[in-house]
């Protein structure tokens, strides 16, 4: 293999194993599993995951998966795609900040899909993850300076994807080289799933490239060939997508491992509105007549401005997608209802006209302290004015579960439960908690789909 990039993702991936992993990182890592299954639960019902786990039934295999929640037996393959989209659909999972932002936790998708395949465990689980969000969030690190066109941030997601497949399916050097150089050739995804009135792919680009990465793993594994260079070569990924990035330096001891440096979310609406709702919820108890505002100002980072507080799309939501990727519609519904709740957007209130008054009021730019603080620090500053001149205002830098502040196990419970109730009654909630708790000692991945399966789930 001549191509330089190729060589490092093999080298690095084929290297680690569980006994590398510091406990510290060994505990952030299931952390980030539990509340990435509760995402998974709260997602099961939506339409997209309906479709997803409707495909995915129509095929069987004779290396089977099971889908997270709805225990049915698939392809590996169909099985990521359709764990993913439950994992995804809520806008409720972590993300990992840089240029482009990403939601390394997806990877959870095909990490089980293919753990369940294999009949592996609780410590593969773990190991996957780790592996996937060293690759995924290392690209995005070394991609930050240069990233030409319009691309999707599943255009990187598919390379983590597909190195952590081959790891898990056990592939050899060669094979893994293949798997990775497919899985990149045939998976460029535009940043216009995120753009205008925003569709049911964005909570499927992910789970895509996980389905994408894993059949390319298959491939691979069955001795199938993939284009040579496929990164540094003439037509490779470089030249065709103008995207560059060199070499990274991947972990080596506890602090430096990407995943350390995940962001939980606190509430189901897009990364760059956290610190700001939070900061809406800290000034509410000083507003007692909403009708009093004049007008609502938010100072923001360009990320956050560019993708949740310009164009008319995000003063007028259309979609559910569209309304927790808007910063005026969840800063309204906050200082509305003292909460940014699933329930909002299942009972459609982004077509409120009350909300949609509100909305018109809040006024997003870009400010000079957030541009200098992003992207390690997410801060939003708020100032509201009343019609009487009184300016109230308030700034959020670390949202609850950025990686300085971290959620508590009570925290981590808190955001669960209420994901998990309306599928699964409260025994087997406690038990699934407690089993994500002891995933290190898992030793059939089986065991923790099982207790995911919903009793009642809708078609």
């Amino acid at each position: 293999m001549a191509d330089r990039i190729l060589n490092h993702l093999c080298d690095y991936a084929l290297k680690l194993s569980y006994r590398d992993l510091p406990q510290e990182v060994i505990g952030r890592a299931k952390h980030i599993v539990l509340d990435t299954v509760g995402c998974a639960l709260g997602g099961a019902e939506s339409p997209p995951a309906k479709i997803a786990r409707a495909a995915a039934s129509e095929i069987t295999s004779a290396i089977p998966s099971t889908v997270l929640i709805s225990g049915q037996k698939t392809s590996p393959d169909l099985a990521a795609f359709a764990n993913g989209v439950m994992i995804r659909y809520l806008d409720f999972n972590d993300t990992y900040a840089g240029s482009p932002t990403c939601h390394p936790s997806d990877l959870l998708a095909l990490v089980l899909a293919v753990v369940d395949a294999k009949n592996g465990g609780g410590k593969d689980v773990i190991l996957g993850m780790v592996l996937g969000y060293e690759v995924f969030c290392g690209l995005i690190d070394a991609g930050a300076k240069e990233r030409g066109g319009s691309w999707d941030q599943s255009t990187y997601g598919v390379i983590a994807a597909a190195v952590a497949a081959a790891k898990l399916f056990g592939l050899t050097r060669e094979q893994m080289a293949n798997a990775i150089s497919l899985a990149v050739t045939s998976h460029i995804s535009l940043e216009q799933i995120r753009r205008g009135q925003i569709s049911h792919w964005k909570g499927c680009a992910l789970a895509n490239a996980s389905r994408n990465a894993v059949f390319c793993a298959m491939l691979a594994g069955k001795g199938l060939t993939g284009p040579e260079e496929v990164f540094e070569g003439k037509a490779g990924f470089f030249n065709s997508t103008g995207i560059r990035f060199d070499i990274t330096p991947f972990a080596d001891s506890a602090d430096a491992y990407r995943i350390m440096k995940a962001r939980v979310k606190a509430f189901p609406a897009g990364y760059f509105s956290q610190s700001a709702i939070e900061a809406i919820l800290n000034l509410r108890s000083q507003i007692s007549d909403i009708d009093a505002i004049k007008e609502i100002r938010l100072q923001t980072f360009p990320a956050g401005y560019e993708v949740m507080g310009s164009g008319e799309a995000n003063w007028r939501p259309e979609t559910r997608e569209s309304a927790d990727h808007s910063l005026p519609f969840v800063m309204a519904v906050a200082l509305m209802e003292g909460s940014v709740e699933i329930r909002h957007y299942d009972q459609m209130y982004y077509k409120r006209p009350d909300v949609r008054t509100l909305m018109q009021k809040i006024k997003v730019r870009i400010g000079e302290e957030p541009v200098a603080a992003w992207p390690e620090v997410p801060l939003n500053i708020v100032d509201i004015e009343m019609k009487s001149g009184k300016v109230l205002s308030t700034r959020v830098a670390y949202h609850l579960g950025h990686f300085k502040r971290l959620m508590t196990v009570e925290e981590q419970e808190r955001k669960f439960r209420p994901l998990a109730e309306p599928l699964l009654p409260k025994k087997q909630i406690d038990d699934l908690l407690a089993c994500l708790r002891r995933l290190d000692e898992v030793e059939r991945v089986s065991e923790l789909i099982a207790l995911t399966v919903a009793p009642n789930l809708s078609a």
